[in-house]
């Protein structure tokens, strides 16, 4: 009964000693006597280098046929460095305050501009207002179809205005002013002069008109701008004369030719 449990006992031991041997990739075995347990000095502890093979003995007491296992495990010679600190440079993110409100986001502008065309700062602010009163009734942009003019500009739109046959003198408060530029008009039709030294000559009389201090068109003075209204239903005209009163301080002429609203900013 004896010999049977020690049988057991050694058959385990070899069990653990093969598990660990495994374990560890790879064994190597080599004949050794039994360890003396009793007044054998042990050597002194020392410290491998790193990449050093370290070597662990196992022995096992297997009567006169005692082995020794040594398993070399290769040290890893990497040091994992400590969590990184946050830079001085780049501080964390903070959450908002409680209660703090988001920034606001500038107003998106409810008109569009055609190439080209300038407003004045007082003009363009009118014309901001108008525009977003016009969104708010209507879910539609307002197209700028001129703003700012200087001579040469003014002097296109007329000749477009006399080349369409709309009723010039009507448009246009100062009559005098009107005529003088109608009969340049006329003058250079009647030569069948190109388009170009028509325009060029009422550029002539609009800035001699200037000079004298006489404005034909508020758009000289920075106080004029036509919005498109050929697309507008009759419902969307209305909704666009409502913000025009909501605005105030403008005044709006429907024209024609071309179809237009000209609005005379105060």
């Amino acid at each position: 009964m004896l010999c049977s449990r020690s049988s057991a006992l050694q058959g385990a031991r070899r069990a653990v000693v093969i598990a660990l041997a495994l374990a560890a990739g790879g064994c190597v075995s080599r004949a050794a006597p039994a360890p003396e347990l009793v007044g054998t000095p042990r050597p002194p502890a020392t410290v491998p280098a790193l990449g050093a093979q370290v070597g662990f003995a196992f022995w096992v007491p297997d009567g006169p046929a005692a082995r020794v296992l040594s398993l070399h495990v290769q040290e890893n010679d990497e040091v994992e460095p400590p969590d990184a600190e946050p830079s001085d440079a780049e501080p964390p993110a903070q959450a908002p305050a409680p209660g703090a409100a988001p920034a606001e986001a500038d107003e998106e502008r409810r008109y569009v501009l055609l190439p080209g065309v300038e407003l004045a700062p007082a003009v363009e602010q009118k014309v901001e207002k108008i525009a977003s009163a016009y969104f708010r009734r209507t879910g539609k942009e307002l197209v700028v179809t001129s703003g700012t003019r200087d001579p040469a500009r003014q002097a296109e739109a007329m000749h477009e205005l006399f080349r369409h046959g709309a009723d010039v003198l009507g448009l246009y408060k100062d009559k005098t002013a009107v005529r003088e530029i109608k009969s340049a008009y006329d003058e250079e039709r009647s030569a069948e002069h190109p388009p170009e030294a028509m325009i060029a000559a009422l550029e002539r009389v609009i800035r001699a008109q200037i000079d004298r201090g006489v404005f034909i068109s508020a758009h000289l003075r920075e106080g004029a701008v036509d919005i498109r209204n050929r697309d507008m239903t009759p419902a969307e005209k209305r909704a666009f004369l409502e913000g025009v009163d909501e605005v105030g301080g403008v005044f709006a002429l429907e024209e024609s030719r071309p179809p237009h609203y000209h609005l005379q900013i105060d």
